[in-house]
């Protein structure tokens, strides 16, 4: 077991047993934020009826029920992925009908594919990790989360732009996560800076889908590098 995901099992199995029954359970500050956080990061699936959507650390699968709430007249596949294993207990307690795995996603890729994979509240909590290892951590799992999706991924960060600091959070670094995005992921992607948390949300989506939206004769040379 690597160190940081030893280290965030602790954390967060910390706070499962503190505050169960709680958003504190999974770090939230309350439903409110918990609900403004997922409106962004649905954003995404803006326009599709029917998809599969991957919750990567899906906590207590909180997603799933804001889905079905806001969503009902959608055909959503979803399923979730964790490294806490009281998380993932509950989450299969709570839904029986529905997939979820116990993996840790930052090691590698896996062969189930979808349509959309999405990250909520994960490189919030570096506690004692090194900036340059959670940062390391932090792009491996965006990495292979992106292998695994077929349209497109979507996670968020705390932004640098606060009027507080915290030693145990993570600020992202925009332009190095810029830099990363464009590297190894694709030129084709969304910030949303523009909601009420010190936090923004990013849309990475793969060169092949949006090219599938763009047809016209006109935009292939604006293709020709991505593939």
């Amino acid at each position: 077991m690597n160190d940081v995901k030893k280290l965030q099992i602790e954390h967060f199995k910390q706070l499962y047993e503190k505050y169960k029954g709680t958003p504190m359970a999974v770090s939230s500050e309350s439903l409110e934020h918990k609900r403004l956080r997922y409106e962004q990061l649905s954003k995404i699936f803006a326009g599709d009826q029917q998809f599969s959507i991957h919750d990567v650390g899906m906590g207590l699968s909180d997603y799933y029920a804001y889905l079905k709430a806001n969503y009902p007249g959608l055909d959503v596949d979803y399923s979730g992925s964790e490294i806490v294993e009281d998380y993932y207990l509950e989450s299969k307690k709570r839904y029986p009908e529905l997939q979820f795995y116990l993996r840790d996603i930052s090691e590698q890729p896996f062969e189930d594919h979808y349509d959309y994979v999405v990250m909520s509240g994960l490189f919030h909590q570096r506690r004692d990790i090194p900036i340059r290892r959670w940062e390391a951590y932090a792009q491996s799992l965006i990495l292979n989360s992106f292998t695994m999706c077929k349209k497109g991924v979507a996670f968020n960060y705390i932004t640098p732009f606060v009027d507080f600091y915290q030693t145990e959070v993570y600020y992202c670094n925009l332009p190095k996560l810029l830099n990363f995005i464009v590297d190894h992921l694709s030129r084709f992607f969304v910030i949303l800076h523009n909601y009420a948390l010190f936090e923004f949300t990013v849309f990475v989506y793969h060169p092949e889908y949006i090219k599938n939206r763009y047809t016209q004769p006109e935009f292939q040379k604006y293709f020709r590098r991505v593939f």
